[in-house]
């Protein structure tokens, strides 16, 4: 007979395409293990207090975890804070998706995490931006204090200099914290030296940088180069002009939370490690495209809007700049150094291996990502990447 099964709440903030995300895995990974999954979304009010939106039951934690009885807790992001957990539930296996904002009293263990790897968003976004050439380069923080940003600024800090640049870090204003991060931002990029490369802490901060550039007039990426964290679309598509982003894989950090909290509960007497996921790599948007040729820039960004379409080929590229077969496919290897059908597939093969981590079959990719067939995409797959389809999913999502 089967072992009851699992009551697992899962505490998130309404509304983000973050927090969906990372549910997502959750509930694939509650799915294959049977669990009763509860979502229950907080809303937190300007003096700190929680409210719940949608919950199993009750209007405080209290009454929550008393009616729901959690055999388990998942906590996204700052939805709930370590020192809120009921005290009679303080022991129950949590685990919290990204570090929490505040870290329990001295004496109590720190709480099981799945965090990203400082180390691995900064060598990414530095890969990036020193693609510029600019000797100076600066990191925008998460306004508050946050563990993960600190250590993305400390690293990114750290390769800028060991490469020789020089690297400013944000000075904050005397008026301390603003609602609005382009007040909070303008007075330190203002006093950066031009050009100058930016890593922004997440994509809320790069969008501040890119509407501070804009109100003063500085030319993106020639002035001012930017990049940011998580490659949320719905900011990253909307920026002018689109933000470059490091690409983080938050279904997968869902599951990797689940997996933690599977092991703990099953063996409660063996607190697990916390975990921290690395960062997959920059989708590149107009925001970092170095190019002195426009023609190459509006083909690049043409690519990376379209390349996915069905039927999409380099002619309606060719069409776009208003260039002939030779002239374009010339240009492409002087500028890019690749012919425009590789630059279709760098886009095509990026979202295909995000699709794989999320667990899709290859049939459902080859037609998501704009390729002629199966046989093409494996083709192309592997010629690019030195492994099939297959293989490299089954490794992808044995780490993800």
């Amino acid at each position: 007979m089967r072992k009851r099964d699992k009551n697992v709440l899962v505490f998130l903030t309404r509304g983000g395409e973050f927090e969906l995300r990372v549910f997502l895995g959750v509930q694939d990974a509650a799915e294959a293990r049977h669990w009763n999954l509860s979502a229950v979304e907080c809303i937190r009010d300007a003096d700190g207090s929680l409210r719940f939106i949608r919950s199993p039951g009750g209007v405080t934690l209290g009454e929550i975890f008393k009616y729901a009885r959690p055999d388990g807790v998942i906590v996204v992001g700052n939805a709930i804070r370590p020192e809120e957990l009921p005290d009679s539930w303080r022991r129950m296996p949590v685990v919290f998706v990204d570090r929490p904002a505040c870290w329990p009293q001295a004496g109590q263990p720190k709480p099981v995490c799945v965090y990203s790897d400082a180390a691995s968003y900064a060598r990414i976004a530095a890969q990036e931006l020193f693609r510029s050439g600019f000797c100076d380069y600066a990191y925008l923080p998460w306004s508050g204090e946050q563990a993960w940003s600190g250590e993305r600024g400390k690293c990114f800090g750290e390769l800028v200099t060991s490469a020789g640049f020089a690297f400013h870090g944000f000075v904050p204003p005397s008026s301390g914290p603003a609602a609005d991060p382009v007040a909070y931002l303008s007075p330190f990029m203002e006093s950066l030296p031009k050009p100058c490369g930016i890593f922004a802490a997440n994509d809320v901060q790069g969008e501040a940088a890119l509407r501070i550039c804009a109100a003063h007039g500085w030319s993106v990426p020639q002035d001012v180069a930017v990049v940011g964290v998580d490659n949320l679309e719905f900011i990253c598509e909307a920026t002018s002009p689109t933000l470059s982003s490091v690409c983080r894989f938050l279904e997968g950090d869902g599951r990797t939370a689940a997996a933690l909290l599977s092991r703990w509960m099953n063996s409660p007497e063996r607190r697990p490690a916390s975990r921290a996921t690395p960062a997959l790599h920059v989708v590149r948007r107009a925001s970092t495209f170095f190019s002195t040729d426009r023609r190459i820039a509006r083909a690049m960004e043409f690519i990376r809007l379209h390349a996915c379409d069905e039927g999409f080929a380099p002619s309606r590229v060719m069409r776009e700049i208003g260039l002939g077969r030779t002239q374009t496919a010339h240009l492409f290897r002087k500028v890019q150094g690749c012919s425009v059908l590789d630059a279709i597939h760098e886009v095509r093969l990026a979202r295909a291996q995000t699709l794989l981590r999320a667990g899709k079959s290859a049939s459902y990719v080859a037609d998501t990502c704009g390729f002629a067939s199966l046989v093409d995409f494996r083709r192309v797959f592997k010629r690019h990447t030195g492994q099939t389809v297959r293989k490299w999913a089954l490794a992808a999502c044995a780490t993800g």
